[in-house]
């Protein structure tokens, strides 16, 4: 179901999102701001902010952030479009769904239940995807396995679906929206791969993943593009009905990829999901709240796998998740256990768990030595990040009188520090150094200060490209203001929806409430037209200079119309240096 942005407008129009927010938290005003307690995390010191002309907010404290709307699912637990259908009861708005998109969603559906259904039978019977059964019994996984998850195969000829749906009477135009084919010539996009059916939450095909049977194709793992049914921060690789045996056990165990989760499977074990080949996003936690209230996370032993583990870990503390993590041998996995061990060892492996913080704990030995005073010092700032997100002032307390303990040092001086690192991460005010921090360029904070304040975006697509931007995030940012320009999509919640990246995401909320691109945004926003122009244009101009050399003894004609585009581009930089110079205040 989608809801039009012109919908999304009139709601955020009509409520006030003070009186709103105010229903859950206290605000009072200062400085010209709503401030109050964050209802998101434990804290004394007010460091949740609320802008109502924006209709967004952010908590400096946990950084969590975002529209009128966000605020409402985090706060009742619901979903996108049912924290939009309260806010429109509450402010009189009647939502109209477009029924074009509704049916072209259950089109799409269709679709990929029936490619999914012959995905699964060429596996099962065709003599090509015998290589694909081999490769699964190998990996220890039986008929049955295959039958729950609909596991299938996609033959090698690149033109043998397009022309099998071709026959099947779907249309040109659907089947080029449709996500399965790549290119012109509408190749299949999975083709001699293994292909695992991804499934949403009420149990529909939406996607699929594949994995090469050749070392020699890349990626080894693929998986489709988004679509209206199919967003990959949203989505999780499970078995049928997995998310009634989630609330069921009122737990989940969170692995790494499609293999593992058909391991644990087949060991008996029905509460596994995973991501789909990318980094565990908000949202799949968000989702998983809703049906438990504790997690246990498995991710490879290597520095990368310890990364996704703790950056899983908060994610899940931010949601009030309880966590815990299973501790396998380094190399080992969930699919090599069953494959080589069994059923029973890789149920015993459940059994070898340890709590966050141990976790974070033993992953801060590891790099530091506590026997130091330099390296206790060292762990200490390594576990700030995580005991910051606890929710539970108990909970933090005690963790940090263990960490005293295991360092033998004393509690207080263990509880200071961490506080003085929380209070000059809040508190730090040269703006310079936040951006060298963050890794902002002059091009991101350019972009930024447009994204904050939208009113100016027509003016500057007129005169900046998203070429002439070279910060790949600054272009990103640049995309989804064109998206939302183009479709008259003016509300917070449009532009957030259409920044893939989570960290843009709360990049753009952090400098929002940080109220820095709030004095004379209009010169701010001149200035980096002007410089983004500037840089432009001597960019066309030594790559002039370049071509004029190459034509000096050449074409004649080429070598006047290379001088005469030299002549405007010279024209033009001093145009600019002129008014640089004209705007500069006097002393």
């Amino acid at each position: 179901m989608r809801i039009p942005d012109h919908i999304l407008a009139q709601i955020t129009d009509r409520l006030d999102m003070q009186a709103v927010v105010s229903e859950y938290v206290h605000l009072e005003k200062k400085g010209g701001r709503l401030w109050g307690l964050c209802p998101f995390h434990t804290e004394k010191t007010p460091s949740f902010t609320v802008d109502p002309d924006k209709s967004f907010f952010y908590c400096f404290g946990c950084q969590k952030g975002g529209s009128l709307f966000t605020f409402i699912m985090e706060m009742e637990k619901l979903s996108f479009v049912e924290a939009v259908q309260l806010l429109a009861e509450k402010a009189g708005v009647q939502i109209e769904v477009e029924e074009g998109d509704s049916r072209r969603r259950r089109a799409h559906l269709e679709l990929y239940r029936r490619v999914s259904g012959t995905f699964h039978h060429l596996l099962l019977h065709h003599a090509e995807a015998q290589p694909a059964r081999s490769y699964l019994e190998r990996r220890g996984l039986i008929p049955d396995t295959w039958k729950t998850f609909a596991l299938g195969y996609a033959p090698a000829d690149r033109g043998w679906l397009y022309k099998f749906l071709r026959e099947k009477k779907f249309s040109d135009e659907f089947l080029g929206s449709s996500g399965l084919f790549s290119g012109r010539e509408q190749a299949a996009l999975f083709r001699g791969r293994i292909v695992f059916p991804i499934l949403n939450h009420r149990g529909e095909v939406v996607a699929f993943g594949g994995r090469s049977l050749d070392s020699s194709v890349q990626p080894k793992y693929l998986n489709s593009p988004e679509s209206p049914v199919f967003r990959k921060r949203e989505t999780l690789y499970g078995a049928p009905g997995v998310y009634q045996d989630v609330r069921r056990e009122q737990s989940f165990i969170l692995v790494e990829g499609y293999m593992d989760v058909l391991a644990f499977w087949q060991a008996g074990v029905r509460n596994s999901l995973a991501p789909l080949g990318t980094a565990v996003t908000p949202e799949q936690i968000r989702r998983l709240k809703r049906y438990a209230s504790r997690g246990t996370l498995l991710f490879d032993a290597d520095e990368a796998g310890i990364r996704a583990a703790e950056r899983t870990i908060l994610l899940c503390e931010q949601q009030d998740l309880s966590t815990e993590v299973i501790r396998l041998q380094r190399g080992k996995d969930p699919a090599e256990i069953l494959e080589k061990e069994g059923a029973e060892a890789l149920k015993k492996a459940i059994d070898s768990t340890i709590n966050s913080f141990r976790f974070y704990l033993d992953a801060a030995y590891s790099k530091f030595d506590s026997r130091t005073p330099d390296g206790k010092r060292a762990v200490i700032r390594y576990l700030g990040s995580y005991l910051k997100s606890l929710d539970s002032q108990v909970k933090r307390e005690g963790y940090i009188r263990l960490l005293a303990e295991d360092l033998g040092v004393d509690f207080e001086s263990v509880r200071s520090d961490l506080l003085r690192g929380t209070e000059r991460s809040r508190t730090r005010d040269d703006s310079q150094d936040r951006l060298e921090d963050q890794g902002i360029s002059a091009d991101l904070f350019f972009i930024l200060a447009v994204a904050v304040n939208r009113e100016y975006f027509q003016e500057v697509r007129n005169t900046v490209a998203v070429d002439d931007l070279e910060d790949a995030r600054a272009r990103k940012y640049f995309v989804a203001l064109e998206e939302c320009y183009r479709l008259g999509e003016t509300t917070g919640q449009a532009l957030l929806s259409r920044l893939e990246d989570e960290s843009l995401r709360q990049l753009l909320l952090e400098k929002t409430a940080s109220g820095e691109y709030a004095v004379n945004p209009e010169r701010l926003i001149r200035d980096g037209m002007l410089e983004i122009r500037r840089r432009s244009l001597e960019k066309r101009r030594r790559s002039l200079e370049s071509a004029l050399i190459r034509a000096k003894d050449q074409d004649p004609a080429r070598l006047k119309e290379l001088l005469g585009e030299k002549m405007y581009l010279d024209e033009e930089l001093q145009s600019l240096r002129k008014v640089v110079v004209d705007e500069r205040p006097s002393e």
